[in-house]
């Protein structure tokens, strides 16, 4: 590649003994900067640069064989970490939806409440963090994260924001508590509701930045 030194990956642990049987090797070309940085999580693991370029074939061929994409098997992992730190957990899609029934059933003004609460915590999350720009940081990964949800977009507009939620599965309890949810979320990054439609499976909010018109 232009401008890019390139390397041998092949070149470190020429010495050492193969673990099993004679095996021929290949040399490799690679871009310099990538194999430096190969190099570098080798030697923190304390493996040879020569075991890990192998791993990372093995890794490679193993996924092909699945039928799968070994970039998009390190991001769909990435997903699942960031949903982890986030503070989410895994759960049966179904059976979430009955406690969110039954607390909406029960305690409808407390279950809202506390669905606005974590929207405003994990909202927080992002505004206190290290990060760029915290509302687009929350909006990749709660797009993300809701894999489930056929439909989900937040699009900022200048001083509006709009959210568009369609999924058939929602219960209507769940469509309520989770448009609270993002009703927190917006709060928190210093927006007000200006429209809001809910009814089961869809949600349409426009929200506008504090202290400007909204018909501006």
């Amino acid at each position: 590649m232009k401008g890019l030194k390139q390397r041998s990956c092949a070149r470190e642990g020429l010495g050492e003994k193969l673990k099993a049987g004679k095996v021929k090797r290949k040399t490799l070309v690679a871009r310099e900067d990538l194999v430096d940085r190969l190099s570098e999580v080798a030697k923190r693991r304390g493996r040879s640069l020569y075991d890990t370029v192998n791993e990372v074939f093995e890794a490679a061929v193993r996924a092909e064989k699945m039928g799968l994409d070994l970039r998009g098997v390190v991001e769909e992992r990435g997903v699942l970490k960031a949903a982890r730190d986030a503070g989410f957990i895994l759960g049966l899609e179904s059976l979430w939806y009955d406690l969110a029934d039954l607390a909406y059933e029960k305690a409808r003004k407390k279950a809202l409440e506390s669905w606005f609460e974590a929207g405003v915590w994990l909202a927080k999350r992002y505004v206190t963090g290290a990060v760029g720009d915290a509302f687009e940081a929350f909006k990749r990964d709660l797009e993300t994260f809701m894999w489930s949800v056929p439909e989900l977009s937040i699009e900022r507009m200048g001083d509006n924001v709009l959210v568009r939620v369609i999924s058939p599965r929602f219960t209507e309890s769940f469509t309520f508590l989770f448009a609270a949810f993002l009703e927190g979320a917006l709060k928190t990054f210093g927006y007000k509701n200006a429209s809001r439609e809910v009814f089961r499976g869809r949600i349409f909010l426009e929200a506008v930045k504090v202290g400007v018109d909204a018909q501006k």
